[in-house]
Order: structure tokens, then C-alpha cells, then sequence
């Protein structure tokens, strides 16, 4: 006789989604992820899914959270539970009748109006979600790390909710085909750092995508998929451009091949100076005026010791020249080179030997 699993789902979260299905809330089963927080189906954002469909897989993994789909909802999550934060967001937006206290922060349930404002460009640690390709998790949800959504106001599906005043206008020209893609990435993006997986990403897209995009329908959610992919790719690798505030990626081999040369601290540093000015364009081509740059306080080597990193650098195959210097027309132009195993000797320069005048090869060069 086979066992019967015995379940984990307390009582009282049966009960709430229970009675919020009853009053016509869309819901579904999370527990997926690394935090717990991703949908357990995949096709989760089509027709309302009945409560069997969605108690089944929380069963079956021990899941104790659901979402609460945002169809005609809209909800301000708050990242911090500061009052002052909070009756903020209120002033702005209107009051909310129902709070839901998060592990780290505070939900304010309203009825969708217009599309969200972007707060994190404000600097404010708020996020506005709303559409049906959105979720939040559900009053009385316990994560797998402890993490417990407490009711702090109201009653969810029962407290009449407000419109939420103040939103942005919705667009009214849609994105036409030739141009989907191309503003997909950009919301991805915009996006990518706001949300906590790349399914919640893609669903946002998917959002963009039948709301505002022409032809949906010729645009495959496997696309979307792929893109939210990437993008979450980009955020996990650091690789997301905030200005100055943002990294960019040193090849170690790059350091090997430095390390042990004579002046290599010197041509670290001129490395990593180039790979800020110029690395973010692969093969991009540059000048290299060492008093600008010294005038522009982005290095502040003397121009011999800066002339010496260079024909490191090219030495070790880290920078290579791209055209020769012609007077009064054309600067020298160089470019970046990525390392690889075995690099020693670039091809645009010979190695220093006693037979090279040091006066050539300083000229060599040109000036920097």
C-alpha cells in the first residue's frame, strides 16, 4: 500500500486562498528559485487557475507561498518598512486600506490605474507592480528561509481598494514590429535589477509585449524567454551600466602577462585607465595623448614613464597600433587587444634588444 505524503500546508494559508479565490483574486503557486519566490507552473499567467491546480504543486514540493496575480491590482512594495517611507508612498499615491508586512518591507494593495512610475530612478527604494503578467507574494506566505508575509492592515479582497492615484499615463502609440526587439532590451534593462528572477522578468516583458507592442501574437514568448535570459545573465555578471557606477571586467591573463615586467604597475595602470575609457566598445579605435590625459586627471604618470607602459602594453599583446601617425592629418591610433594564453610578443612591435637606440624606440611610438 503506497504512503500518502502528508502535507505541509498549514491550515490557515489553505483557508486564505481558499476564500481569496473566492472573491475573484487571481492566484498561483510559488516555491520555485533560489528564494523561493518563482511560479512552480509555467504557464501561469493564461486563465485563472483553479485552487486545485494551484495547491497541487505546493503539495507536492512543501511549498508554503502563493502569488497573488496582479490583474486590475496594483501594488507599491516597499524594500524598507519605514513609516516615513510608507506614509510617503500614501501621500503621493493615495491611501491604501490593506498592508501587507513583507520580511524586509511593506505591500500597499491598490486598484491599477494608468502604467507604474519608476521610483528607483528617483532613488527611492520602492517598486510599483502591476499587469497580469505580475505578482506579489500572499498574505500569510511563509518562504523556505523563514521569511513571513504578515496582514498589518485590512483584509485583502474584502477592503474596497482605491484607484492608485498618480500613475504614469498609459503609452497610446504601440511599438510598432520593426522596432519590439530593440525596446524589449531596453525595458529588460530598465527592468532587470527590480525584479527577483528572470521568469518575473519575462512576465513583465510579456506584459510590454500584449499591451503595448504591434502584432504580438508573431512575437514567441520564447524570445522573450531568451531576452529575460540575457538580461538576468548581465545583472549576475555585474555587467549592468549605471555610469560611474557601474564594474568592468579585468582578464586576468592580462595581469599575468603584465606581472614581472619591469614597469608592469605602470602598465596595470594604464591598462585598467584604457579599459575604462574605451574597453566597453570591442576593437574601438583611440588616440593616445598622455598630456590630455594627465591634463584631464586620468592618469598622473609622467609621459616617459606613460610612453614605456605603452610599449608594454603592446609587448605583452594587450594594446596593439591601428594606424600610423601622419603630420599635421592623422594621429596614431591604437586599440585593445584581448589576452590569451601563450601571448608574449605583439606583432606591431619589436622587442627591446641592444642593437634598438633607446632615442628610436622612444619615437617609435609617436607621441603620446
Amino acid at each position: 500500500m503506497k504512503a500518502l505524503r502528508v502535507s505541509t500546508l498549514p491550515d490557515p494559508i489553505r483557508s486564505e486562498m481558499a476564500r481569496l479565490k473566492g472573491a475573484g483574486l487571481h492566484l498561483l503557486p510559488l516555491g520555485g528559485g533560489a528564494d523561493g519566490k518563482a511560479p512552480l507552473i509555467r504557464a501561469w499567467a493564461g486563465p485563472s487557475l483553479t485552487l486545485g491546480r494551484i495547491l497541487a504543486p505546493m503539495h507536492r514540493t512543501g511549498s508554503q507561498a502563493y502569488g497573488v496575480r496582479l490583474d486590475g491590482l496594483a501594488v507599491i512594495d516597499c524594500d524598507s518598512d519605514d513609516p516615513a517611507l510608507v506614509a510617503q508612498m500614501e501621500a503621493r499615491f493615495g491611501k491604501s486600506p490593506v498592508h501587507v508586512k513583507t520580511p524586509r518591507g511593506r505591500h500597499l494593495y491598490y486598484r491599477a490605474g494608468g502604467t507604474a512610475t519608476n521610483l528607483r530612478s528617483e532613488g527611492l527604494p520602492v517598486d510599483i507592480k502591476t499587469g497580469v503578467r505580475s505578482y506579489v507574494v500572499g498574505p500569510l506566505s511563509i518562504r523556505r528561509d523563514g521569511g513571513f508575509y504578515t496582514p498589518a492592515k485590512g483584509v485583502l479582497g474584502k477592503d474596497a481598494l482605491p484607484f492608485l492615484r498618480g500613475a504614469t499615463p498609459p503609452k497610446v502609440a504601440p511599438i510598432l514590429s520593426g522596432h519590439r526587439h530593440v525596446e524589449l532590451v531596453k525595458e529588460a534593462m530598465r527592468m532587470v535589477e527590480l525584479v527577483d528572477s528572470a521568469e518575473e522578468l519575462q512576465a513583465n516583458l510579456a506584459g510590454i509585449r500584449d499591451d503595448w507592442c504591434a502584432d504580438p501574437a508573431t512575437m514567441p514568448d520564447s524570445e522573450l524567454r531568451d531576452l529575460a535570459g540575457w538580461a538576468w545573465k548581465c545583472r549576475l555578471e555585474n555587467r549592468i551600466y549605471r555610469g560611474r557606477d557601474s564594474a568592468f571586467p579585468i582578464h586576468r591573463l592580462a595581469l599575468d602577462a603584465l606581472r614581472g615586467q619591469a614597469n608592469g604597475a605602470d602598465a596595470t595602470a594604464l591598462l585598467v585607465t584604457l579599459m575604462d575609457q574605451h574597453g566597453h566598445t570591442p576593437g574601438k579605435r583611440f588616440p593616445l595623448n598622455f598630456a590630455a590625459m594627465r591634463a584631464a586627471g586620468l592618469i598622473n604618470l609622467s609621459t616617459p614613464r606613460l610612453r614605456a607602459a605603452r610599449r608594454t602594453l603592446e609587448r605583452a599583446g594587450l594594446l596593439r597600433l591601428t594606424s600610423n601617425h601622419r603630420a599635421g592629418s592623422k594621429c596614431q591610433t591604437y586599440a585593445l587587444t584581448r589576452p590569451h594564453p601563450g601571448a608574449s610578443e605583439a606583432e606591431n612591435i619589436a622587442p627591446l634588444t641592444s642593437a634598438t637606440p633607446r632615442k628610436v624606440q622612444g619615437k617609435a611610438g609617436g607621441r603620446g
